[in-house]
């Protein structure tokens, strides 16, 4: 009896929300072809969520706000506000970072004529996103247990080894594990799924990366001029 052989092309899998840290090449092939968006979305919320409610833990925004000349009563208002404020910031921001993102990339790949789609384009970021949400969350947890503020919790930064202040503080914290690991990441992502040159991914992914240096350095030199 002759052996049948099955001439049928193998249905591709469904991209995972862990294939992205352990196998981020197979994952950005696979949402090439299976783009997911609501399952990595809503856990990249879900980080965001978790790392909002735990890095306000430590912070007594009534002694802020008292120390501010306010009453307690007023402190305790805005207190809350505050939180729920940042808590529903950690709901909306998420989405709207990775639509933007997305739609850079998609005019990119326009130019470019690589065909790739919005839906490829969106799933890619959102999953590359996962790394990042996983990076603010170690830091939050971190910052946590040591009982740091929340607003200086760059603890996988190179800056956490130095302790610069200022635009050299605020350059040292952008360049952290989770950030190149995203760079990284999104040079790959732009190469499998937007299909542009392995150079040209590289190129984009690298000067994404420095503007966003600049724009930390231009926040940290202003931070330290109002400080001053």
């Amino acid at each position: 009896m002759e052996q049948q052989v099955n001439t049928n092309q193998p249905i591709s899998e469904k991209p995972s929300l862990l294939g992205i840290i352990t196998k981020p090449g197979e994952t950005f092939d696979r949402i090439r072809e299976k783009p997911k968006v609501l399952m990595p979305l809503l856990f990249v919320i879900v980080l965001a969520v978790l790392t909002t409610i735990i890095s306000v833990a430590n912070a007594d925004f009534v002694q802020m706000g008292m120390n501010q000349g306010l009453s307690q009563e007023e402190a305790e208002m805005i207190a809350g506000f505050s939180k729920t404020s940042m808590i529903i910031g950690g709901i909306i921001s998420p989405p709207i970072i990775i639509l933007i993102s997305t739609l850079i990339y998609l005019a990119i790949t326009k130019i470019a004529g690589t065909g790739a789609k919005f839906k490829q384009l969106f799933s890619m970021t959102t999953y590359i996103s996962i790394i990042t949400g996983i990076g603010l969350l170690l830091n939050a947890i971190i910052g946590y247990f040591v009982g740091t503020n929340f607003e200086n919790m760059s603890f996988t930064s190179l800056n956490s080894l130095i302790g610069a202040e200022g635009a050299t503080g605020a350059l040292l914290s952008y360049i952290e594990v989770f950030g190149i690991w995203t760079t990284v990441l999104s040079a790959i992502g732009l190469h499998k799924v937007g299909k542009l040159s392995t150079g040209a991914s590289w190129t984009i992914a690298i000067i994404f990366f420095f503007i966003g240096a600049i724009f930390m350095m231009i926040s940290g030199f202003t931070q330290g001029m109002m400080g001053a």
